[in-house]
């Protein structure tokens, strides 16, 4: 399924990241390999604020893992790595058609990877469809298990987090009137309706996710308030 890198001429391709991979042994600590791993490959420099962004996103979305993990009572360490790995894929990416592919990509440089370090092989098929399908909204395989649907849900979890808030904010705002922001509140209130209705793999993370869409609500709701006001003034 995770075989992208089979041939020879696609190895030869695909040499930076196997020269990469090949730097790593069998480690005590798969999570400080995982994540020295994402750093060295994504490459977060001044120069690159795609892979700095792409790097910082992911840590936070570990963050999230690691939350998830252990309000189920699960060990954090192997959704930690799939939360790490969920899109080392992006260097790989090398046209705009290419970024929609970017889950299979990423989960066949995390199963090369997650065989060099020597990770359990039931745990790393596991992390690899976790990480092939972390794009899905609710059109998710009926087979994906809780865990396979946590990297989504913890993906998700920061796309809607206050900093996607700030993100949309520069596109959303720019030059536009108190009566074309009102309607861009409405709009944006009717998507977050919306996804109060995603499916989560677990409890835990559909609690937090219910507490981002009420954040999200309120953002909206203060922001036409504030709207609002302005054209009573005017």
């Amino acid at each position: 399924m995770f075989g992208r890198f089979k041939t020879k001429k696609v190895q030869e391709e695909k040499r930076p990241v196997l020269e990469i991979i090949d730097k790593y042994e069998e480690s005590d600590d798969p999570l400080g390999a995982t994540h020295a791993f994402v750093k060295e490959f994504l490459g977060p420099c001044p120069e690159r604020y795609d892979m700095t962004y792409r790097y910082e996103h992911s840590l936070r979305v570990a963050t999230w893992g690691k939350r998830i993990a252990e309000g189920e009572g699960w060990n954090p360490e192997p959704l930690q790595m799939a939360c790490l790995l969920h899109d080392v894929g992006y260097p790989e990416c090398k046209s705009i058609e290419d970024f929609d592919k970017h889950p299979a990509f990423s989960a066949d440089v995390a199963a090369l990877f997650l065989k060099k370090i020597g990770y359990d092989e039931q745990l790393t098929e596991s992390i690899c469809k976790a990480i092939a399908i972390h794009d899905k909204w609710n059109d998710v395989p009926e087979d994906a298990t809780p865990f396979e649907l946590s990297v989504r849900d913890a993906d998700d979890l920061d796309r809607f987090d206050a900093m996607r808030i700030c993100m949309l904010g520069r596109s959303d705002i720019g030059e536009r009137s108190s009566r074309e922001l009102l309607d861009l509140c409405e709009k944006r209130l009717t998507e977050v309706d919306g996804a109060y209705n995603r499916i989560c793999g677990t409890d835990t993370a559909k609690a937090y996710w219910n507490d981002k869409c009420d954040m999200r609500k309120r953002f909206y709701e203060e922001l036409k308030t504030q709207l609002q006001g302005t054209l009573e003034v005017l």
